[in-house]
C-alpha cells in the first residue's frame, strides 16, 4: 500500500490541501471537512495531522471560531502523538490566528497553543 492506511481517499485529502496552497481556503476547508470525517477514530496521528490542516484552512477562509474549535479538540493529541509535521502546522495556525487577536475564540485558545508550542514541552 502506498500512503496512509488510515486515509480512505488519500487523493481527495491531498486535493483539499492543494486547494489551500492554491489560495482557495474555503474549497480546501470543505474538502478537508469531508475527508477528515472519514478518518477512523483510532487513527489519532492521522486525525491530528489532517485536522490541524483543516483548522488552518478554516482560519484562512475567515472561519476563525470554527478553526479554533477544531484546533482546540486536537491540541491534547498533538502533545500525546508527537509529529514534526503536525508541529509545523500548529505553528502555521498560530501565526494565522495571531492576525485575529481580538477574537475571543483566539484569545481563549492562545494559552493552549503557546503551551503546545513551548520548547520546554517534552
Amino acid at each position: 500500500m502506498i500512503g496512509s492506511a488510515h486515509l480512505p481517499d488519500s487523493v481527495s485529502m491531498v486535493t483539499g490541501w492543494c486547494l489551500h496552497d492554491l489560495g482557495r481556503p474555503k474549497a480546501a476547508a470543505e474538502a478537508l471537512d469531508r475527508e477528515c470525517a472519514r478518518i477512523p477514530a483510532v487513527a489519532l496521528r492521522t486525525q491530528t495531522r489532517y485536522g490541524m490542516r483543516r483548522a488552518l484552512a478554516h482560519a484562512a477562509a475567515g472561519e476563525i471560531e470554527h478553526s479554533c474549535e477544531i484546533a482546540g479538540r486536537l491540541l491534547d493529541t498533538v502533545v500525546a502523538v508527537p509529529s514534526a509535521t503536525v508541529n509545523a502546522d500548529v505553528r502555521r495556525l498560530a501565526r494565522e490566528l495571531a492576525r485575529f487577536r481580538a477574537n475571543r475564540a483566539v484569545r481563549d485558545l492562545q494559552p493552549t497553543l503557546a503551551q503546545v508550542l513551548s520548547p520546554s514541552r517534552a
